[in-house]
């Protein structure tokens, strides 16, 4: 909040909007209607769903821009598909997950092995199933260890329901453990 309100705007749209959640849960409750409103309309509903969950939860920890894919798409429908997202600012593009119309998780599919794939080839047939994955309520110590003992750099967040709601990067996993370490080091 120190800065102008045209700087104000500027840094706020660069953040991605786990990273924007975070700067609002610091700041008094009282200027968090500010900070929203500097937001576009599906930024700040992105925001606004990522701020219910706790700070300390796989929710809270999370980013809602993500590469999905559809089952039933070819390889080449996948990869021109995932141009498209790629241009709409997704967090990683490494991983691709592959979605139900109810958005259930159903499994994962690199980039490597799209690319590499013939085009013809469906994505059911290329993806992995036996997805690691977190739920957005488990506390953030949880997910730490399960990037740990799976050496993950991303895992995708699944409610109860096992509909996909993010995904949480190593970098993001890696400062909730220096944060931890410091409160702990004081």
């Amino acid at each position: 909040l120190h800065f102008r309100p045209g700087q104000r705007r500027q840094w706020m749209r660069l953040l991605e909007p786990d990273d924007v959640a975070d700067v609002i849960q610091h700041v008094p409750e009282k200027d968090r209607p500010t900070l929203l409103a500097l937001l576009d309309a599906p930024t700040r509903k992105e925001v606004t769903a990522l701020m219910a969950y706790a700070e300390d939860e796989a929710g809270g920890l999370m980013s809602t821009r993500y590469a999905r894919l559809r089952p039933q798409m070819t390889a080449g429908e996948a990869i021109s598909y995932l141009q498209r997202q790629a241009r709409d600012k997704i967090e990683t593009i490494y991983y691709a997950y592959v979605l139900d119309p109810e958005q259930r998780l159903l499994g994962v599919v690199s980039f490597r092995d799209l690319f590499s794939a013939d085009p013809k080839k469906v994505v059911a047939a290329l993806m992995e199933i036996d997805v690691i994955r977190v739920t957005d309520e488990m506390d953030q110590e949880t997910v730490s260890r399960i990037f740990a003992e799976h050496d993950l750099t991303v895992v995708p967040v699944v409610d109860k329901d096992g509909k996909m709601k993010g995904i949480v990067t190593v970098d993001d996993i890696v400062d909730v453990v220096q944060e931890e370490a410091t409160e702990d080091a004081q």
